[in-house]
Order: structure tokens, then sequence, then C-alpha cells
């Protein structure tokens, strides 16, 4: 195996995990929203110093054989409302119908940013036909209202060809004012107007954003040439070139690396319930592994959208490391807004005054001020001090030693309710259940939340902190269609035809169709779930409840990933510590905990809690009655009474 890079860009951090086939590296650093290929040079950059010992990312991504790559731009567009408006046309008598209930399903102010003005309508015919001099009118009228770009959603197929013949013919591509469009058909088949329109309309308004980022990154890689075309790691778990790759793809893809992490840890621990949970710097997110696998919704919701595709069951909160702290009615609320990187919580001295659970956790004495980030960022406890006392400490009238001990026990317990409530839903107890604690701060109080949820074991990876990126690493080079059946269908023609498609693609990445995988597939809805099995030879029947059968074919290159280490620890010796920490979560005043350096812990190695694991970017606090162990892999396993 060569050199295998991933990258996961974050709203507050971007990290980099790096392998060589005989160890992995890594390193994080501050995302550059105004610019996002100055942090992806700059991840790179610091990344080769890890692995080279030196500043040479040039160097990096020449001998890198593979660079995958995930990012939260598109995640953060539909959130904040900053993508690039379009212009809808749909049937004519549908255009307040389809504005409506969309906009009801989305939320009316994101429907509002994304399609400024009412749909425009067009006549259709019965056998799909579309006057010509009336599209041109309509078009104009767009245009002159401003319209940048046009999504095309009709409910005639053919209607929508005719449509796109005509753009063509009337605002030829090479002509300065052609208008981009989107035919809603050709991205997604999908017999329900309302989730293609919405899936059509959200990969429009993400689609300029993301494309001035990734093929800019791309071209960062072409200069240094790359050996392979930089990977995109999508929503649905596989990596494509940015050419081959749709925006609405990328929305989520961070998160999915950690659960494609997730289920590679589910397997090689062969843990049959296991609750992954990214403690990030804005949002805290949980899904459920279910006998090494994971339930996947039927049709995937982007702000609260159902879309043509699906989408992994994973709960996103409000709560993470940056999260404001406010108290309102007496009450202490976390979020769901962030400080995010910048200016970040009000210990990292750049002009943040809002208080949030890093603050309290440099206080508390978990966090090095020293240490942060391997010594890159200082942190400032003067500063967290002020800000807890103004925003918590005293509109509740307590001390600031009991107001960062409310707020730690109140993030523990926020987190494990909603751990508690994903494992109900998946309806396994949580003592048959397995936390993994990963993201920047999904370790540090990782088994206070575990108690508060009922739960006794957590595994924390010793990559934790970049374990999204790390998790990208599983993935591989594939493509897939998918059409719906009727019963009428045919189905070996419809599997030649898919196969032809997916092969075209591959193709087009580069590599050879006759190396890949081929996957055939009956896809079902099954209530909010999607099913997939194989096909009873050419025909298809649906189990009693699915309905929306389609056929799948999906073609998988399988690149190099990432190796785990064998599970052969049987003994356990246990760590002795000399250095002491003084930590005071729960108000009473300080303890000195035995400080173990997380860089010096070895597999066989076992510490017993009250203890507190501490190294630039994994922190941990053992309480009393847990016991850590060093599994082969240098992963953390953490038990309780």
């Amino acid at each position: 195996m060569g050199i295998l890079v991933n990258i996961d860009n974050g709203g507050t951090f971007t990290d980099v995990c790096i392998s060589d086939g005989d160890r992995v590296v890594h390193a994080k650093s501050p995302t550059t929203p105004h610019d996002l290929t100055q942090c992806f040079l700059e991840v790179l950059k610091r990344g080769s110093r890890e692995l080279y010992g030196e500043d040479d990312a040039a160097r990096l991504i020449r001998e890198a054989d593979c660079l995958r790559y995930s990012t939260t731009s598109g995640t953060n567009a539909v959130v904040e409302h900053k993508g690039t408006p379009v212009a809808l046309l749909v049937d004519a008598g549908r255009e307040e119908d389809v504005y409506g209930a969309i906009a009801g399903m989305g939320g009316n102010a994101l429907w509002r940013a994304m399609v400024p003005q009412p749909p425009a309508g067009i006549h259709v015919g019965v056998d799909g036909s579309v006057d010509a001099g009336e599209l041109t009118v309509t078009i104009n009228r767009l245009l002159a209202q401003g319209a940048l770009r046009l999504v095309v959603a009709l409910s005639s197929a053919a209607a929508e060809q005719a449509v796109k013949a005509m753009l063509l013919d009337r605002y030829p591509r090479h002509l300065l004012g052609a208008i981009p469009f989107l035919i809603s058909s050709e991205l997604a088949e999908d017999a329900d107007m309302a989730r293609r329109t919405v899936t059509a309309v959200i990969n429009s308004y993400l689609h300029p954003g993301m494309e001035h980022f990734l093929y800019g990154a791309e071209n960062i890689c072409k200069a240094q040439h790359l050996r392979r075309p930089l990977l995109i790691f999508r929503n649905d778990g596989d990596s494509a070139r940015v050419a081959k790759t749709t925006a609405i793809k990328t929305w989520g893809s961070g998160p999915r690396g950690g659960l494609e992490g997730s289920l590679a840890y589910a397997r090689h621990y062969d843990l049959d319930t296991l609750v992954a949970m990214d403690v990030g710097g804005t949002t805290t997110d949980i899904s459920v592994v279910l006998d090494k696998g994971v339930k996947q919704l039927a049709y995937g919701e982007i702000a609260g959208a159902a879309t043509s595709f699906a989408l992994p069951t994973i709960l996103s909160f409000g709560l993470g490391g940056s999260s404001v702290l406010r108290v309102a009615n007496g009450a202490l609320s976390i979020g769901p807004d962030s400080v995010g990187a910048a200016p970040g919580p009000a210990c990292f001295g750049r002009g943040g005054t809002a208080a949030t659970l890093t603050d309290a956790l440099l206080v508390a004495g978990v966090l090095d001020a020293e240490k942060y980030l391997g010594g890159e960022l200082k942190l400032d406890r003067a500063r967290a001090e002020q800000a807890i006392l103004a925003n918590v400490a005293t509109p509740l009238g307590l001390g600031l030693d009991a107001a960062v001990a409310h707020i730690v026990t109140t993030f523990e317990a926020s987190v494990g309710r909603h751990v508690s409530e994903a494992l109900a839903e998946s309806g396994r107890a949580p003592a048959q259940a397995t936390l993994l604690a990963f993201g920047g701060g999904g370790p540090m109080i990782a088994a206070g939340i575990a108690a508060a949820a009922g739960i006794k074991r957590v595994l924390i990876p010793r990559l934790s902190s970049v374990f999204s990126a790390f998790g990208i690493g599983f993935s591989h080079l594939a493509h897939e269609y998918q059409v719906p059946l009727q019963a009428r269908d045919d189905v070996a023609a419809l599997r030649g035809e898919l196969r032809r498609r997916v092969e075209r693609d591959m193709y087009g990445e580069g590599v050879d169709p006759g190396a890949c995988r081929y996957d055939v597939r009956l896809w079902a809805a099954a209530g909010a779930h999607a099913v997939e099995r194989e096909l009873d030879g050419e025909r298809y029947t649906l189990a009693q409840g699915e309905q929306d059968p389609r056929l799948t074919v999906r073609a998988v290159y399988e690149l190099p990933t990432t190796r785990l280490a064998a599970n052969d620890v049987t003994h356990y010796t246990p760590r002795q510590s000399a250095t002491r920490a003084d930590v005071n979560l729960d108000g009473r005043g300080a303890a000195a905990l035995a400080l173990v350096d997380d860089a010096s812990l070895a597999p066989g190695d076992e510490v017993v809690g009250p203890a507190l694991v501490r190294g630039s970017y994994l922190t941990s606090v053992i309480a009393a009655g847990w016991r850590l162990r060093v599994s082969s892999n240098g992963d953390l396993l953490v038990e309780g009474n």
C-alpha cells in the first residue's frame, strides 16, 4: 500500500489523516470559510510535516496514491442560506401548489432563499409537447428578473427533454448569455414530484459554490501531479472524482465519514450494538450501528425536506464544544448556535465573549492551556472565567466552580438523553451498547455521557480527533444508478441499460470497467426506511408494507483502505503515573488525578480511574469506577462498574 491521504473539512477545523502502510499520522488546521482552498492546502502542509518532518505539501500530493476529500461546505450553505438562488420552471397550473407544498416541507426561510421568485409555469401537452414561443417568453422574463440558474421540474420526462432541447438551441452553451439549467429527471428518476423538485433545487443551489471550490482543490492537486484524480467522498459512503460528483451528494459527507469508520470498528471489534457519537465544535452527531449495519432513511431529509436519495440515519443536535451557553428563565441552555472557529470560544482569545463547553473544560482543568492542538493555540483561562461568570454563573447565582460543574453535567445529560432515545428507537438496551466517542470533544467527558445514558462501555479511537477523516479511508470508488420499477418493466433490459451507464461512469473515472464489481439489487421503501435485497432472477416481489420498488445497479472499484491491527492483546498491565493534574468537575474543589500522556499509552496498558488522559489531540476523563485498556490497534476501551 502506498500513501493514502484523507481530508475532512469541518466547520471549525479541517482534518487530515495519512497512512503509508506502516504508520498513520494526522494533523488539524483551522477552517478558513472565506477561502476553503487555503485550509485545504494548509492541512496538507501540516500533514506533510507529521509524515516527513518538514513542510512539503507538494511532495505529499505527488507521492499520494489516493487523496479522498469531504467538505461541510454544502451543509453549511444550506444551514446558513448561502447558496446560489435558482429559478424554477413547473407545469402551468401547479405553480402555487408546488411552491406552498415544498416551502412547508423544507422550511419557508430556506425555500425562499433557494427560490426567491414564485415558480414559473408552462403548458405541457398530453404527449409531452411544449410551446417554443411560450417557453422563450417565460425564460426571457426569468432572466430579466435576475435568474442565475434554472431548474426544470415538469411532471413529464418527455416535456423536460423538449425544454432541454429548446434551451440548448436558443441559449447555446458557447454564448456568454447561456443560462445554466438542470433537468430534474436527469438528476433523480422519482415519480414523487415534490421530492424530485426539492432534490433538483438543492443540488442547483449548492452547485456553483461547490464547483468553484472543488475544482480549485483539484487544480492544486493537478499542479503537483497527483497520481489519481482528487476523489470526493459522498454521503452515500462512496467516492468519485469531482467531474462525476453531484453537489447534493456532498451534503452531510463529513458525518458519513465518521459513520464509515464506525462500521469498520463495529466489524473489527465484533460489536452488534454500537452508538457512534461525534462531538464537534458545532454539533453532536449520533447514529446507531446494529449488527454491523446502519439503517437508511428511504427518502433522506435535508433541512426537513424529503429528497429522492436515501441517507443514513444520523441524528444531529446543536450541542458542541463551541455551542453558545446562555441562561433563560433561570435555566441553562446549550446552542444550537455556535461561535465556530472565528471568533471561537472565549478562551481562544480571538474576541469571543460567549461561554462554551470548551471554556468550562479549560477552567475545570481538563484541557491543558499550553498544549491545545499540539501547542499551536494557547488558551486563555482568564477570558474563559470571565465568559462563564458573565453568561452563566452570575445569571444563575452560582460561583465559578459550581457554574462549571453545572455546564458539564448539563451537557452530559443532554447528549446522554439523545443517546438513550436513539437506542430506544433502535430497540436495543443501554446494557447491550458500546459508545464510540470521537470528534474533537467526543472523548473528553465520554464516560459521563455514557453514565447518563446507562451505558457501561466506551470505545475511544486513538485517532478520535480526526475520525471522520480516518473513516473516509474505508470508502471505494463507486457509481450507482437507480430507476423505478413497474409490474410491466422488462427487468433484464433495465439491468442492461443501468450496467452500461455505470460502466461508462467507471471508464470516465479512468478505471477498467472489467475490473469493477457490479451489485444488482431491489430497493424498496418500508415505512421510513429503505430495504435492499437480491433480485429473484429477473423478477421481483415486494414484502408486505414495501412500496416504490427500484432497480439499483452499483459498480465498485476497490481502492486501498486503512488497516486496523488484529485484536491479539490478552494481558493488560496497570500503568502508574506520578504526575498529577488538578481537576474540578463536580464543583467541590480540585482533585489531584493521575495524569497520563496519551502518546505514552501502548497496547496492553491499563489505567484505573480516576485519571486524566491528555495529549495534543486526545483528552479523556476516566472517572472513578471506570477502567481504561489499550487495544492492539491503540484504541482506548473504557469500562465502568
